[in-house]
Parts: structure tokens; sequence; C-alpha cells
């Protein structure tokens, strides 16, 4: 998936929500202003038509932004610091977190697991009937690993190993993990985040610092990822995990 289809999808979405208020309003509100109450009838108006206002500007928001994406990605792969990514809000329900590389293609997302799925995999891999599973995808990868956590523990699991996650501290703006033999702090200043890695920076979430070249795909305020190149595909969602869930 890349970023015009996730641009595309929400002018939909907004389009038809703008087209619900407008029919609310011109078929119900405006018709009922002299029957109704007054002040009510007022209010009841302003509310729907504030909120159709702010759809349709939603709608040509995106609808702007889909074309402006349509062109970079015409004109190939532009893709720069490889180990920023951004943070976009998703539009699936079960998505924790959708990050995107600089050229618009999505490299990243932390999902929820429901249903069918959850259980089978909590059969496959002994974790009981209980607790909530995640799991992490990679662009070109797939499925790179799966977290459980309930409440008699965390557990984190790959193709090759599964590791139980012990959260050594707990504070309102830090939290320490060990896993295996490597120790995490997880530090959380303000709206930022920063996972440490044996007291090295390997992961962390910032506002603010966008390269002016992004704006024009992408809305200034948005939360930029980035990642230790070193770290391998399991390391990764590892921290990922443990900077987003906790």
């Amino acid at each position: 998936m890349n970023i015009k289809e996730h641009y595309s999808f929400m002018a939909r979405l907004y389009f038809h929500q703008s087209i619900l208020f407008t029919v609310v309003f011109t078929v119900i509100i405006l018709p009922n202003v002299k029957k109704a109450d007054f002040l009510l009838s007022n209010l009841a108006g302003l509310a729907v038509f504030l909120c159709m206002i702010y759809f349709i500007l939603r709608c040509l928001y995106f609808s702007y932004k889909t074309s402006a994406v349509s062109m970079m990605l015409s004109n190939g792969p532009m893709a720069e610091h490889n180990e920023t990514l951004l943070i976009i809000p998703s539009h699936n329900a079960n998505c924790l977190m959708e990050a995107y590389s600089s050229d618009g293609i999505r490299r990243l997302s932390l999902l929820i697991i429901k249903g069918k799925e959850r259980r089978a995999r909590l059969k496959y891999y002994e974790l009981g009937k209980r607790g909530r599973l995640f799991k992490i995808n990679e662009h070109g990868i797939g499925t790179t690993a799966y977290m459980h956590i309930d409440q008699s523990g965390i557990s984190f699991i790959t193709s090759k190993k599964k590791l139980p996650v012990m959260i050594n501290t707990r504070g309102s703006k830090s939290r320490s993990f060990i896993v295996g033999p490597d120790h995490f702090e997880l530090k959380k200043p303000y709206s930022d985040r920063m996972l440490l890695k044996n007291g090295r920076p390997v992961m962390t979430i910032k506002k603010g610092l966008m390269p002016i070249k992004w704006q024009q795909y992408f809305s200034p305020n948005t939360p930029l990822l980035k990642v230790d190149p070193s770290l391998s595909k399991e390391e990764r969602s590892l921290c990922l995990c443990l900077l987003v869930l906790f």
C-alpha cells in the first residue's frame, strides 16, 4: 500500500460524510427551522452545518494531497533518510500504527489480531486463550513477529524463538524491560518517545522535525519514527512493540 491509496480512501470517506450532512441539513434542518423551538433548531442546525463544512474541507485537503503524491509517485522513487519514517493514522480499526517512507510506501505496520486468526496463532504458539495479540508487518517481507500480552506475562515471538519480556521498572515517564540478554529503557519526555537498548538510542518518535521538502506531501505535524539502521528485522519489530504498546 502507498500513501496515495490512503489519501484517496480518506478523501472518499470525507466526501460521503459531507454528502450525508448536506442532505441532513437541507432536508431535515432547514424545513424545520420555523416549526421547531427556535433555540434548539438553531443549535442543531449550527452543529450540522459546522460538521458539513469540516467534512468538505477535509475532503478537499485529502484530494489535494492525493494529487500531490500522484505527481511524486509518477516521477519515480525519491526515498530519503531511509532510517526516518512517517507515522500516518490508519483507517483500519485494527491497525495501531502505520509508518511510511518519504517515497509514500508503507514500510511498517503494527496491528492487533482478532477473531479466527488470533485463535489460530494463540493455539499454534501455545499462548493459552487469553490476552492481546499483536503482529508487525514489514513491506516486502510480511509478518516479522508477534507480541502477546496478558496478566501472566509478555512474550515476543518470531519464526525462530519465543522470548519473555520482563518489565523491570515502571514510572510515569520511563519504563525499562529485560528481553533475553538485553536491557531496554523507554523514555517519554513530553509527547516524544525514545527507546534505548543497552544504553544506546535505537528508536524514537518525535514531532515537529520534518524536512521542508516533505511538507507538500505530508502534514507538518506528522510524527517521525527514527530507526537505527543496524537493527535486524526481529530487533526492529521488538523495539516497535516496546515503543508503541507501553
